[in-house]
């Protein structure tokens, strides 16, 4: 595993090998961005938050002591949120940044950080290139022991988060339900949750609260990962269960029943909320989200941008939307903040449910008939960035696509990717560097998703890798923002 660094922050293991995260790594990052700061702000004040990662508590002592040091203040929210921290710099007049402590969804041996703008926004590629140019050339100042900035503890920022989403929700309609939740809130800070959900009248069940830094399941609340708080439902009688990811940006569902629904489905009904309170949107949403989502109105405009919250948020402003969102279960709500938020996507299905008055398993069961198929790919010994700069090269001028019996070829010669499908099973041949690259997974939907591609209707999308679309069904590659892997995303109509 290696470092991986971008738009999406800085990740990267906490064992000892030569390219992960050391001490060293951690506080260059950070006083690079304390610098960059510095370079517009004479004296930057930061806001600092963490996950609850049994590493995280110690990384937030480096990144405190290396703002400290290169001249910048402290807004300390200890165990807090990533949407929380968005919110309070986005709110906050004073403050200058922000840095999460969080390695989001990745599995426990990672961690990380999250650099934020003053507008509360995830640096911009270009704003990520300064600060990598900041940190090539890093000389700390030397700032002396008396001039050293204060540290702030600020530990009502959930409260302020929480009643900016309050503000935006039928409060009264929802208390009437009197819905009995069930949450698993992953041993991180979605243990603050809790308080939202009795604000709005529900009687709340949880799991998985403990805060003693290790996950009780895999930090990803992809369904599979959510047998604890399904039989919670069942066994309490609840309305709803939420799942949470241990920075609180993304909300997975689960049904009365005890079903756990795709975490594509979150953007789907609170997109489904915010239409029927503000006909025809628009929606902003990545090129990988559901296709459920054009189906939802005639009038809705979908607008789709690269993967990536930067992205989203960037269309968002762009179009003025009522709603953003990823697949992966992550919400923008507008009115509250440009950020994703577990905390806002929560909000908006308890509405909806007390808007329709219906069942989440009905209004799942209601749904366009969309089968989700994700995979992943790891190349052997290979790294992802010669993959990447090919992808941008499409981006400017687009490539051939080939069909054969079973295989796609887009692009030609030393500049190509195949894709071939034996039942289950996917293998990818990439040519872009010295020798070719083979990597395979397999998926028991695979071969119904092949077989719904119609090959003689393909269009292509190279606004993140290629995405390979036809009227029921699309498939995409692309190289992830948070792994060194690849990333293989489809859907088919049922």
């Amino acid at each position: 595993m290696t470092l991986k660094a971008g738009i999406s922050g800085l990740r990267g293991t906490i064992d000892n090998q030569a390219e992960n995260l050391t001490p060293a790594t951690l506080l260059s990052y950070v006083q690079a961005f304390g610098q960059w700061l510095r370079a517009q702000y004479s004296r930057p004040a930061v806001a600092l938050g963490r996950d609850g990662r049994n590493s995280s508590p110690m990384i937030a002592d480096l990144a405190r002591a290396g703002l400290l040091s290169v001249g910048c203040q402290v807004v300390d929210l200890g165990l807090t949120l990533t949407p929380t921290l968005q919110f309070t710099v986005s709110r906050g007049a004073a403050l200058h940044g922000g840095v999460m402590v969080t390695a989001s969804h990745n599995p426990p041996p990672w961690n990380g950080l999250k650099f934020l703008d003053s507008a509360g926004f995830f640096l911009s590629e270009s704003d990520w290139r300064a600060l990598e140019r900041q940190r090539q050339k890093l000389h700390a100042p030397e700032v002396p022991l008396d001039q050293v900035a204060t540290v702030t503890p600020y530990p009502d920022a959930f409260i302020a988060h929480q009643n900016a989403v309050l503000s935006i929700l039928p409060v009264e309609q929802i208390r009437a339900r009197r819905f009995r939740v069930a949450l698993d809130a992953c041993n991180s800070g979605a243990v603050l949750w809790q308080g939202f959900l009795q604000a709005l009248g529900c009687d709340v069940i949880a799991c998985h609260t403990e805060l003693h830094g290790y996950f009780s399941r895999e930090p990803e609340p992809l369904p599979t990962h959510l047998e604890t708080v399904r039989r919670l439902v069942r066994a309490a009688h609840c309305d709803v269960g939420f799942a949470a990811d241990p920075d609180g940006d993304r909300l997975v569902l689960v049904d009365e029943q005890g079903n756990a629904v795709s975490e594509e489905h979150t953007v789907v009904l609170c997109a489904q909320e915010r239409l029927h309170r503000y006909p025809g949107g628009p929606i902003v949403v990545n090129v990988v989200t559901t296709h459920a989502l054009e189906s939802l109105s005639p009038h809705a405009n979908i607008i789709r941008t690269a993967v990536g919250e930067r992205h989203v948020v960037a269309g968002v402003q762009a179009h003025q939307a009522i709603l953003g969102g990823e697949g992966s279960g992550g919400v923008i709500v507008p009115q509250v903040h440009l950020a994703r938020d577990g905390l806002g996507a929560m909000g908006l299905i308890l509405s909806w449910l007390a808007t329709t008055g219906r069942t989440l398993s009905e209004l799942v069961q209601a749904l366009p008939p969309w089968q989700s198929v994700k995979l992943k790919l790891a190349p052997a010994g290979a790294s992802t960035e010669p993959l990447r700069q090919l992808f941008q090269q499409w981006q400017q001028k687009s490539p051939p696509v080939t069909t054969q019996p079973q295989r796609l070829v887009i692009g030609q010669g030393q500049q190509a990717i195949t894709l071939a499908v034996s039942g289950e099973q996917l293998v990818v041949e990439i040519h872009c560097g010295p020798s070719p690259v083979m990597a395979q997974a397999h998926h028991p939907r695979l071969s119904h998703l092949w077989q719904a591609l119609d090959f003689s209707a393909l269009t292509l999308d190279t606004t993140d890798g290629i995405k390979l679309a036809t009227p029921n069904a699309w498939l995409s590659l692309r190289p992830s923002n948070t792994e060194p892997i690849l990333r293989v995303m489809g859907e088919y109509r049922n």
